[in-house]
């Protein structure tokens, strides 16, 4: 049986955004890591305390998501993108290639499911 998923990193630099994320995701019974605004919040959360799932945004203000995603895929942390991106603007970064993608805005039901079934 799998371990059940517990805390979930949230990645996402647009307060209101971030924060709609946390509110669906705690009522759906997940403890919330952040949310993280950049790239460097986001890993410092990763090494003080190991999220069992992420939620990410791909595009934080001037820098992007990738090494958040590198360093989560070398601990085996799965992830869901919730971004306004489409495929093609995601091919460039091959992390990306297989991942979820909730879109933008994010069908806060449909994530809590995702998150679950992870």
């Amino acid at each position: 049986m799998a371990e059940r998923i517990r805390s979930v990193l949230v990645v996402e630099d647009e307060f209101f955004i971030a924060h709609q994320l946390q509110d669906a995701l705690e009522a759906g019974g997940f403890l919330v890591l952040g949310p993280a605004a950049t790239v460097t919040e986001a890993i410092d959360l990763i090494n003080s305390e190991r999220p069992d799932a992420a939620v990410l945004d791909f595009n934080l203000g001037r820098e992007n998501v990738v090494p958040v995603a590198l360093h989560l895929r070398t601990l085996k942390v799965p992830y869901v993108l919730a971004t306004a991106y489409d495929k093609a603007g995601l091919e460039s970064a091959f992390l990306f290639v297989d991942a979820l993608n909730l879109g933008k805005p994010t069908d806060l039901q449909r994530l809590v499911e995702t998150i679950r079934s992870l």
